[in-house]
């Protein structure tokens, strides 16, 4: 299922069918493909202010994590690309 971050200031999402997600800023919010679609049609994709749902259509299952930055990047990423700091293994 995609996921979309909000941006500061969104507390959620109302979708044109009538769907709403409630969450606070910054949080994620887990949408139906066919919404993601639709948020990365419109303005807000295009214009990167919600990022999300194209973010999960590449990736690793196994992913390398940045220590300093408390991220995890994917398995090819042996150098966090936000600090340059070296990433390690993800572990479950």
């Amino acid at each position: 299922m995609p996921r979309i971050t909000l941006p500061d200031g969104c507390r959620g999402l109302d979708m044109a069918d009538g769907t709403k997600y409630t969450k606070g800023p910054g949080d994620k919010v887990d949408v139906s493909q066919a919404h993601a679609d639709a948020i990365r049609r419109g303005y807000y994709g295009q214009s990167g202010i919600m990022r999300g749902g194209e973010q999960f259509t590449l990736g690793t299952k196994r992913g390398m994590a940045c220590t300093p930055c408390k991220r995890v990047w994917n398995a090819w990423n042996h150098e966090c690309p936000r600090c340059g700091a070296p990433t390690e293994e993800q572990t479950a």
